[in-house]
C-alpha cells in the first residue's frame, strides 16, 4: 500500500496540491481502508496500529486529534470485524477507526459513536434487512406516493431507511454487506435501491458488474 501511495506522489509531483488519492476521477477523495480482523481483537488491534507506520510516516492516512479534530487524509483505516471499540473510541489522537454497528447505533453501548470514532458504519443486509420477501415489483415494495418501485417491501424499506437516517444525523456513512449476489437482476436492484437510500458505500464482490450495471 505504501509503495502504491507513493508512485501516485510520484505521478502528481509537478502538480499543486500535496497528497492525492488513488482514484484519478476524484484525487481528494479518500481510500476506504478495512482491516477485517479475524482473531482475538485485544491482542491483535496493537499490532495492526503498528503495522501501520510506514503509511503513518508518509503522512497518508486521515487523522484525528484532541478527539474532535478531523484531517483526511489519502487513506482512511476503518477496523472492522473483531476490532475492539474500547481500543479505538476512547483513544483522542489517532489514525484508525471503528466499523460502527449501523443496525444498532441507537442501542445502548453504541449511542456515543461519533463520525470521529466511525466514518462508517456497516451492517448484514441479509440480516438486518432480509432477503426472503424480495419480489420483482410492483407485487412488493412498491410504496404509495413512490416514483419508483422498490424490491424490498414497505417494512424492509422502513428498516433500512431508519437504520441510514440515524447514522446520517451523526454524520456517518451507512454501508451494507451480504446484499443478494443472485439473480443478477435481484443483486443489480438491491443495489439501486440502497445508492437511492442514501448509502456512503456499496459493497459488491463482482466489481466488472457494479461498473456494468452502473
Amino acid at each position: 500500500m505504501c509503495q502504491f501511495m507513493s508512485s501516485i506522489q510520484a505521478s502528481i509531483a509537478t502538480l499543486t496540491r500535496k497528497y492525492s488519492g488513488v482514484y484519478d476521477t476524484d484525487p481528494f477523495q479518500t481510500l476506504y481502508l478495512f482491516i477485517d480482523v479475524k482473531t482475538s481483537g485485544p491482542e491483535t488491534w496493537p499490532h495492526v496500529v503498528a503495522a501501520l507506520e510506514p503509511l503513518r510516516a508518509a503522512n497518508y492516512l486521515t487523522t484525528l486529534r484532541n478527539n474532535d479534530t478531523l484531517t483526511t487524509g489519502p487513506v482512511t483505516v476503518i477496523g472492522t470485524g473483531n476490532t475492539p471499540l474500547s481500543l479505538v473510541g476512547p483513544v483522542p489522537d489517532r489514525d484508525y477507526f471503528y466499523d460502527g454497528p449501523l443496525a444498532d447505533l441507537q442501542k445502548e453501548g453504541f449511542r456515543d459513536i461519533t463520525k470521529y470514532i466511525s466514518p462508517i458504519a456497516s451492517t448484514n443486509f441479509a440480516a438486518a434487512i432480509g432477503v426472503d420477501s424480495i419480489t420483482f415489483p410492483p407485487g412488493g415494495g412498491e410504496n404509495k406516493g413512490e416514483k419508483d418501485p422498490s424490491w424490498l417491501n414497505s417494512s424492509q424499506l422502513g428498516t433500512l431507511r431508519g437504520q441510514i437516517e440515524a447514522a446520517k444525523k451523526k454524520g456517518i456513512g451507512a454501508r451494507y454487506w451480504g446484499t443478494p449476489g443472485w439473480p443478477v437482476r435481484e443483486r443489480n436492484e438491491v443495489w439501486r435501491t440502497l445508492l437511492k437510500e442514501g448509502v456512503v458505500l456499496l459493497n459488491a464482490d463482482d466489481l466488472e458488474g457494479v461498473q456494468e450495471y452502473f
